[in-house]
Formats: C-alpha cells, sequence, structure tokens
C-alpha cells in the first residue's frame, strides 16, 4: 500500500493546534462547544477543493464534504492524521503503532505539546491492529473491486466498500472510540430527544463514562466527561451490559455491534451459502488483498454453519483466573469486562466476563501467520457413494481456509487463539 503524501500541511497544522484542553481527549472529534474552532481543522465552507462527497437524502444525491484536500478517498483524508509519520494524532492506524504525537502519559501533565493523556504505551501496537503490512484486513477504499462481507446476509455475501467513515463517526457518536450509532440500517447508540447518550459498545477504561449515563454527552457535558478519560489504544478494555433499559436491545456489546453486518455470527447455527468462495476452485489474494476466485467447479452450496458462542461467559466461577493463556507465551486474550471486574487490573479477566468478537480478532488488521492445518485447502471427492468435503494443509497460496483465505484478522497465528482457551 502507499504512504499517503499529505498534501495540505495546513489540515494538520490547524488540526494539531485546535485540539486543546476543551477536548481533552478525541482531539477534534466530538463533544464540540457552541463557539468551536474543530470545524476548521477539517472543512472549509467556502474554498474547499476535495473531490470528497457525503451521501444525503437530497434530490442532488452525494454532496460536496468540504473538506480541506486533495485525498481522493475518505482513507487518505484521514491518513494525514492516522497514517504513518503523520502529524496530528498518535494513533498510527496505518501500521498499527501508538507513535509519537500529541499524548502524554497519564502521570504527564497537559500544556505544550501535550494535548490529552492516555493510559497506551508508546510505540507499541495498537489494540486494533494495522491496515498496512499485514496478513489480513478490513478492506478499505478498493472502489467497485470489494471483498464479500462474511456472514452478512442470508446467503452469497454481497461485496462492500468499506471506509473509515462505514464504522467511526468522525464528528462523535455515543459509543466508544466513535463507533457509529446507526450500522447497515441498524440503530446500535445515539441520542434521544433530550441528548441522552443510547449507547451500545462500552469501555473499561479509566473515566469512561459508566452505563449508567448512556455514553458521551454532547457539547460542554461532554468535553466535561473526557476531562478525567484516558483511553488506551494499545490494550483491550472493552465492557459488557447484558441489561435492557430506554428501549435498547440486550446485550450491549462489541459483538452487538459487529453483528450489525455480520449478521449470522451471532447465531450458533443457521443455513448460509458461501457460493463460489467456498469451492475446490482456486482461490487467491493480490497484492492489496483482493480475494479472487477463478475455476471453481463443486461448490458447498446451502448448509447448515455452527458457530462458536459471542455474548457469553466463559464460566460461573467469579474468580480471577487465567483465562486465556498459555504456559509458553502467556499471552492473554482479551475478554469484555463484566460490572463485577471493571476494578481489575487491565489484561486479568474474570470467569463472569464475556467472550466477544474482539476476544479472538483485532477490528482493523492482523499481521498472524498461517501454516499447516491453517493454510488449508477444501477438497471435493465426487468419486465416492456419498460425495464428501474435507481439508488438507498445503503449502502454497492461498494462505488460510476457504471461504476467507486469509489469517481472518485472528489475535494468534495459526489457531493459537483456539489453544489459550481450551488447553489441550
Amino acid at each position: 500500500m502507499k504512504r499517503v503524501s499529505i498534501v495540505l500541511a495546513l489540515t494538520a497544522l490547524v488540526i494539531v493546534a485546535t485540539a486543546g484542553s476543551a477536548f481533552a481527549n478525541f482531539g477534534p472529534h466530538g463533544a464540540y462547544a457552541l463557539d468551536t474552532d474543530a470545524c476548521a481543522g477539517c472543512h472549509r465552507a467556502h474554498t474547499s477543493f476535495s473531490t470528497l462527497t457525503w451521501d444525503n437524502a437530497g434530490p442532488s444525491g452525494g454532496r460536496s464534504a468540504l473538506l480541506v484536500s486533495s485525498a481522493s478517498t475518505m482513507q487518505e483524508f484521514c491518513y494525514a492524521c492516522h497514517g504513518d509519520a503523520a502529524p496530528g494524532a498518535s494513533t498510527n492506524v496505518e501500521v498499527g503503532i501508538f507513535d509519537s504525537g500529541p499524548s502524554g502519559a497519564d502521570t504527564v501533565a497537559l500544556g505544550g505539546a501535550i494535548l490529552y493523556e492516555t493510559n497506551s504505551t508508546f510505540n507499541a501496537g495498537l489494540n486494533g491492529g494495522a491496515f498496512s503490512g499485514v496478513s489480513s484486513m478490513h478492506d478499505m477504499d478498493k472502489g467497485s473491486v470489494t471483498d464479500p462481507m462474511w456472514g452478512g446476509g442470508t446467503s452469497a455475501p454481497a461485496g462492500t466498500d468499506l471506509s473509515c467513515i462505514s464504522c467511526h463517526d468522525v464528528h462523535g457518536s455515543s459509543n466508544y472510540r466513535l463507533l457509529k450509532d446507526s450500522v447497515n440500517g441498524v440503530t446500535v447508540g445515539g441520542y434521544n430527544g433530550s441528548d441522552v447518550p443510547q449507547g451500545y459498545v462500552f469501555s473499561s477504561e479509566e473515566g469512561y463514562p459508566s452505563v449508567g449515563t448512556g455514553g458521551w454527552l454532547k457539547h460542554d457535558p461532554g468535553a466535561a466527561q473526557m476531562v478525567a478519560y484516558r483511553p488506551n489504544y494499545t490494550a483491550a478494555q472493552y465492557f459488557f451490559e447484558p441489561t435492557t433499559g430506554s428501549g435498547i436491545s440486550s446485550p450491549r456489546s462489541m459483538s452487538t455491534w459487529c453483528s450489525t453486518c455480520h449478521t449470522q455470527y451471532d447465531n450458533l447455527s443457521s443455513n448460509y451459502d458461501y457460493g463460489a468462495y467456498e469451492s475446490d476452485g482456486a482461490l487467491s489474494r493480490d497484492v492489496d488483498g483482493k480475494l479472487t476466485v477463478t475455476g471453481a467447479a463443486n461448490f458447498v452450496g446451502d448448509m447448515p454453519r455452527h458457530r462458536h458462542p459471542v455474548n457469553t461467559t466463559v464460566g460461573t466461577a467469579n474468580t480471577v483466573n487465567s483465562f486465556g493463556t498459555n504456559a509458553v507465551t502467556s499471552t492473554v486474550l482479551p475478554l469484555e469486562k463484566s460490572a463485577a471486574s471493571l476494578a481489575d487490573p487491565v489484561g486479568e479477566y474474570r470467569l463472569t466476563d464475556y467472550m466477544g468478537c474482539l476476544t479472538c480478532h483485532r477490528a482493523h488488521g492482523s499481521d498472524v501467520t498461517m501454516t499447516g492445518w491453517a493454510n488449508s485447502r477444501l477438497v471435493y471427492n465426487g468419486a465416492s457413494a456419498v460425495n464428501t468435503w474435507s481439508v488438507e494443509p498445503t503449502t502454497v497460496a492461498p494462505v488460510g481456509v476457504n471461504p476467507n483465505v486469509s489469517s481472518a484478522i485472528l489475535r494468534a497465528d495459526n489457531r493459537g487463539v483456539c489453544e489459550r482457551c481450551h488447553n489441550k
């Protein structure tokens, strides 16, 4: 993937300059005061020359986003701050590193170049992973060339073109990490008529708004919340809320949010047809990770699919334990904290904490490797009395099992995420 050229340094400089203590965290994203200057970090009302548009329901269709940039994709615009070696943000999502920027440790006072505080570890990998130089990722800004939305809909998944704003609301939301309040036509957050937040995705980070508040408030009350907030971009700190309230569906969790697109993945069993992507044909990925299918002769077809449970506890004993660790690597997989474990140290979990999508996967991308059985292909046997399918390991491309044929943004090599829990 090419490194983005920052064609207008003014954009990044203004963002750095305006991310002052009025925001405390989030920089130009959210909690806007009535006299905010944050809008000017990205927009110009009458002099924008960007070709990027936003969709609206009006008769003219997409209209100019009035962005200050010559970026041709939304990802390129976001990389002006969040890209590799770019100023403006410590969250370098391009290569997945929390690097130098306007962030300070929790013990460092605001002032000078330190504009906000975090509990993150500098030069460590981002919990969400990376979009560049990885073995699998959520594809971004591919135009008309898109991958399927795995587990989306009820059968052979349609392709979708993702960008940063497919998942994140850059102007703030009621949810953790600016995750959108409405995704794929499904409400997973938002505000009522009195601007009371109805969040779905919460965190156990220091100072994060409690479930009782509903999430992030708007304007000055939201800015006041952010003063005490210390995000941790390099460690997973999710929170699970099992109860319903104010018309909000249960449970409120990261996995519930993910299932707005991956609609089948929170069903223990349902029929599904992956079409040519699950076949004995030749599947491969290009340099950008785009999956292509050629020469498919036999398809698995519509079959009952059985899936690992999510939104569930891993046990019943209310004690701290070594869940998710391996005796050799001691690598912990993150659970979503329960109310009983909120005060526990980061990375320490209880049997009453919850398993979610991001227990095993990273949200952006992963650089883990697949070998042996984890790098296998489907084999069709039509010669027997009963036609059968099986898998066999292979040492040649493609890497990963059909239909995804990648490392599936997992947190550990091969199927290390299985062994860390099942300890066989």
